[in-house]
């Protein structure tokens, strides 16, 4: 009896895919496509912290490539996943595997993967590549690559978006792999669909034909504006629609048990949007869009919340800043947690709002941000940039630049501020209990590249 319920099991085990990590708690940086909705599990630091444990420096980009964008880590269990570079120890910093480059420099055909890994089974999957761009597939305890996907975009129009979505093994990721729009229907922006063990294209799904039920003929804008985030089965997304030379926001649901679109509308109240960013609930659909802030226009940063099962708009919000102030560069990051929305709004806060009704429970603002010190520590000027907001049990952390806070998440009363000591364009964080992986990266628009820095800090 013992050897056929073990015998069981283990056939359960592998028709499901699932392994020894699929139980352990998973936390995701935030381009992970909705999916840093909450650290509930991880106990929040409340000290501001004094000792750095361990320190990982990544590969660089080449220099040819001006521009990246750094994500926090992957953390699974007492496992840190460092983009495809490396799997680390949480608590020693220890090298579990690591991916080498000679000189710690990608190759001009190698590129960036700036974004983190997706675990699903015994493998973590990946985005990036420069020129072009490739989903790609590593065994998660070995860091060897298991499957590389063909050419799925190119540098010259952002083509893909983000981390991918794994929903009953298949790997669902917005992209289109062309240069250019042209009519031809496999060159238009689809959301590709791999099957997770093999690497093999099962199915592409085209937003244009999905939509036309709903909103007629469209035809979709750079697919890097279709943002994708999961719930269950279900996909929901934001793609951007241009016709006769104007264009608009939309949101919509994919059902992939029924390989059909259940949502497909325009995104009312706001329009001309970029940097759009979505994240999923469990009574709540959340999207964020900011508003044109280099051609003249005032800067805006709106939200919008809808109800998940009516699709019905719950609330939504438009903040403003003065143009004649200088630009507020605003990427428009929302996280959900516990019922409620955080925010940086185009007015310089962090604001808490109750997720279903809009209302402001708190909002912070430092007023060192109009100091001296903040002159020093901000490079930038009048830009004002917001890289991560995460919320755990008790503390919301966010960072501005290289500026570090944690408040309390019920009040919003600071708890403590520090200053990443590098990082003058991009800092990220992630929670772990009672400390905090911080990575940047200083000199990000100069050449040469300075490398990508991982700390624990306690």
């Amino acid at each position: 009896m013992k050897k056929t319920l073990i015998a069981f099991i283990l056939f359960l085990t592998l028709l499901t895919g699932c392994n020894t990590s699929a139980n352990l708690p998973v936390y995701y940086g935030q381009f992970c496509n909705g999916k840093r909705t909450s650290f509930k599990d991880v106990k929040g630091l409340k000290k501001c912290p004094d000792k750095v444990v361990w320190k990982y420096t990544s590969p660089v980009i080449s220099d040819e490539i001006y521009f990246l964008t750094l994500d926090a880590p992957t953390v699974a269990g007492d496992v840190v996943y460092i983009k495809k570079d490396a799997a680390l120890n949480l608590d020693t910093g220890k090298v579990i595997w690591e991916n080498h480059y000679k000189d710690y420099s990608y190759s001009v055909n190698e590129g960036s993967y700036p974004y983190s890994g997706i675990l699903y089974g015994n493998k973590i999957f990946i985005v990036g590549g420069y020129p072009n761009e490739y989903l790609e597939a590593y065994d998660k305890d070995t860091g060897k690559l298991a499957w590389k996907s063909e050419c799925i975009g190119s540098v010259q129009t952002n083509t893909t978006s983000g981390c991918p979505l794994i929903i009953n093994g298949k790997v669902y990721l917005a992209a289109s792999g062309v240069k250019s729009y042209k009519k031809d229907k496999d060159e238009q922006a689809a959301i590709w669909v791999w099957d997770a063990n093999s690497g093999k294209v099962v199915d592409k799904i085209f937003l244009e034909s999905a939509a036309e039920p709903f909103v007629g003929k469209y035809r979709t804008l750079f697919p890097l504006t279709t943002m994708l985030a999961s719930d269950r089965t279900d996909i929901y997304g934001i793609t951007k629609f241009t016709n006769d030379g104007t264009h608009r926001d939309y949101i919509f649901c994919y059902d992939t048990t029924r390989n059909k679109c259940t949502w497909f509308e325009p995104i009312e109240g706001f329009k001309e949007g970029y940097r759009e960013m979505i994240a999923v609930d469990k009574d709540v659909v959340a999207v964020s869009l900011v508003g044109d802030q280099w051609s003249g226009k005032e800067p805006q940063f709106f939200i919008k919340v809808y109800d998940k099962t009516s699709h019905k708009p719950l609330w939504e919000s438009i903040t403003k800043s003065d143009r004649n102030s200088g630009p507020v560069f605003n990427i428009s990051y929302i996280t959900l947690h516990g019922g409620k929305l955080y925010a940086m709004t185009m007015d310089k806060k962090l604001v808490c709002f109750d997720a279903r009704t809009g209302e402001k429970m708190w909002s912070f603002k430092d007023k060192d941000w109009q100091s001296k010190w903040w002159d020093q520590i901000n490079r930038y000027g009048n830009i004002f940039r917001e890289n991560d907001i995460c919320v755990t049990d008790s503390v919301a952390y966010f960072n501005v630049d290289k500026a570090i806070y944690a408040l309390d998440a019920e009040t919003g009363d600071l708890l403590w501020r520090t200053i990443a000591h590098k990082g003058y364009s991009f800092v990220n964080i992630m929670p772990v209990n009672n400390g905090l992986i911080v990575t940047y990266q200083d000199n990000l628009y100069d050449s040469p590249q300075e490398p990508a820095v991982t700390e624990l800090w306690k």
